[in-house]
């Protein structure tokens, strides 16, 4: 009797332990594929496609090794160095960029140099979580063609762990500060980063290219379907900037591979949005 009483207690032990393994994830993908290149093209009216930003991974087993920026306007490969296992730089030539570290096992503050030269520094936060809550960067030397000293962007999280909203707040050189805000909207399945291991970095290369302004983006947990950005003034909103809907493509496994972008942007001098399409893929490497 006492040997079946104990068999039943095993077995109501093990019960929960057992179905709480068999629940499905609730986005699933395959851990451990990693993000070979993400694309961002212009679909012109005639159907063309024209590339506006290109961007490409390469790995050592899971380690990241190298990034590469293309745009129309710039084009750099920054080849990923480590200290015990910690990324503490990425050299693109002259082009060098540091990361420091404070107790924790993400990096707090980042310098972008030319030729031994400092251009900008950077300031990182992060929640309980380890999603990136800000990045302010300082510029010491401004790049051509602009007057902006300082940027700062703000994450804000829902409840979910989605980046739900992405303030931006830029100082010009006369001290004039001009302030963005950006909702965004998502579907339930991944976004195409949210297993990228060196989002930090990756951040502030992407901020160091003229082309990023929303590197928000880059940590959404699950896939964007919708965004609205608006101008800021005196602490609220004023006129819309742009309003995007995404439809995303997903293979077998969750993976998003690729997405039309269709955009409405505003301009308050001009009565009616003048719409832009782009399409962006992506592709992995699945061991």
């Amino acid at each position: 009797m006492k040997t079946k009483i104990l068999l039943i207690r095993l077995l109501i032990a093990f019960l929960p332990v057992a179905l709480l393994g068999c629940q499905p994830e609730e986005n699933p993908v395959i851990s451990t594929c990693l993000l070979t290149s993400a694309t961002d093209q212009l679909v012109e009216s005639s159907g063309k496609l024209t590339d506006e930003l290109n961007r490409f991974f390469t790995y050592t087993g899971s380690k990241l090794t190298s990034i590469t920026e293309k745009s129309t306007q710039s084009d750099a490969v920054y080849v990923v160095e480590y200290t015990n296992d910690r990324v503490v730089r990425a050299t693109n030539g002259q082009r060098v960029i540091t990361l420091g570290y404070g107790s924790g096992t993400k990096p707090t503050s980042s310098t972008l140099s030319l030729n031994g030269t400092v251009q900008s520094t950077f300031g990182m936060e992060y929640n309980e979580s380890g999603r990136m809550t800000k990045i302010v960067e300082d510029r010491r030397v401004l790049p051509n063609n602009s007057l902006t000293t300082q940027r700062a962007y703000t994450f804000v999280y829902d409840n979910t762990g989605n980046l739900s909203l992405e303030r931006a707040r830029f100082t010009l050189n006369d001290g004039s500060v001009v302030e963005q805000e950006t909702e965004y909207q998502f579907d339930t399945k991944p976004s195409a980063y949210k297993r990228f291991l060196e989002l930090p970095l990756l951040t502030v290369v992407a901020l160091s290219q003229p082309i990023e302004t929303r590197p928000g983006r880059l940590w959404h947990a699950n896939n964007c379907t919708a965004l609205q950005s608006y101008n800021i003034n005196n602490g609220s909103r004023s006129n819309i900037r742009e309003s995007s809907t995404f439809t995303p493509v997903y293979d077998a496994e969750n993976k998003v591979v690729s997405q039309d972008q269709n955009a409405r942007l505003f301009q308050a001098s001009v009565p009616n949005p003048v719409t832009k399409n782009n399409k962006q893929t992506f592709s992995y490497v699945c061991e």
